[in-house]
């Protein structure tokens, strides 16, 4: 681990406080996905010295946002990538998540870290519009598509009760109103821990305005 990944991970480890399994968890999942990346592209390349903060810190801080688990309700990570932040979450203990990945090769790297770190996470090789499930209490997403364009992707598995918990940037504001030009929803923003014009969006009571 270099110095720079050095400070990275104590600026992590200190802003979360995890216990070891956790930790070896964690630095599992980054090392396999410091290998794979070598054939393949699963994160931005420049991002990789401050993985612990970009992607680690980022995906876990939403942990402490989420509803609480129920064992007839599922957490939907949509277009999760490199499991960003599905399988960060499930490392660090929460056993309710489907990520949901269409692409093929990033669907085998995201079996393998479940299968290495012995992580108990579904995967859903789909697009999220082809997702048919009754039991989505929670729906999260880091980096897939701006947030009335979400909305419109997963609306087939809203019911009343359905929290989205979600990262946006600085246009999160812009975000919320186009979205509120189809939907009717509260909202609630929480500051990032890693990016100061960021934010986390937690969004329930959706309802389509023509309902």
């Amino acid at each position: 681990m270099s110095e720079v990944n050095k400070k990275d991970f104590h600026f992590f480890k200190n802003q979360i406080s995890p216990d070891e399994d956790v930790i070896y968890k964690l630095k599992k999942f980054v090392s396999m996905l410091g290998d794979y990346q070598k054939n393949m592209n699963l994160i931005g390349k420049s991002t990789m010295p401050n993985i612990w903060t970009r992607h680690i810190l980022d995906s876990a801080q939403i942990e402490k946002i989420l509803p609480k688990e129920n064992d007839n309700y599922i957490t939907v990570d949509v277009g999760t990538g490199a499991g960003f932040p599905g399988m960060v979450l499930a490392a660090m203990g929460r056993k309710d998540l489907l990520l949901c990945e269409k692409s093929i090769k990033k669907n085998i790297f995201l079996h393998a870290v479940a299968r290495e770190c012995n992580l108990k996470v579904k995967m859903y090789n789909d697009r999220i519009e082809n997702l048919r499930a009754s039991n989505i209490r929670t729906i999260i997403s880091r980096a897939f598509s701006p947030l009335k364009s979400l909305i419109l992707k997963v609306r087939h598995c809203l019911c009343y009760d359905t929290t989205l918990v979600l990262h946006k940037g600085r246009t999160h504001m812009k975000e919320i109103i186009e979205a509120k030009s189809l939907f009717c929803f509260n909202y609630k923003c929480y500051d990032s821990a890693t990016n100061s014009d960021a934010k986390i969006l937690k969004i329930n009571n959706i309802k389509e305005k023509n309902e």
